[in-house]
């Protein structure tokens, strides 16, 4: 996976879907939020803690579609504190995301995509 979009953006997704998060939960993967780059030029965002799921779609440059969860805290944070008008490139590969703006540069563990749990619809 491999995207890049703007602070703002980014930061406005995140806050809205990192909001269902708890900070000190039993389950690791409910800590954390899945990242998935569309080919179609956007990247969702997901978040739940297994009673409400919070799905948000943001515009994003997408070289390489692809999926991965991270925590919604700790990512948001470094977001947070990223210069303001920043593209933010996010890079995903084996087990490991990297979070690039401007000379910022952060690699944080992530979780399989297969373990997020997904809420049926209806």
């Amino acid at each position: 996976m491999k995207a890049t979009i703007e602070r703002a953006t980014l930061l406005r997704g995140l806050s809205h879907v990192q909001s269902v998060v708890e900070r000190r939960n039993t389950i690791p993967i409910l800590s954390n939020v899945l990242l998935e780059a569309q080919a179609s030029g956007a990247l969702r965002l997901m978040a739940t803690d297994l009673d409400l799921q919070i799905d948000e779609t943001i515009a994003a440059a997408v070289d390489q579609p692809g999926a991965t969860t991270i925590s919604a805290h700790t990512l948001f944070d470094i977001v947070r504190k990223l210069p303001e008008g920043s593209q933010v490139e996010l890079s995903a590969a084996e087990g490991r995301i990297t979070v690039n703006a401007g000379r910022a540069k952060f690699t944080l563990a992530t979780l399989p995509r297969d373990d997020f749990p997904m809420i049926a619809e209806g």
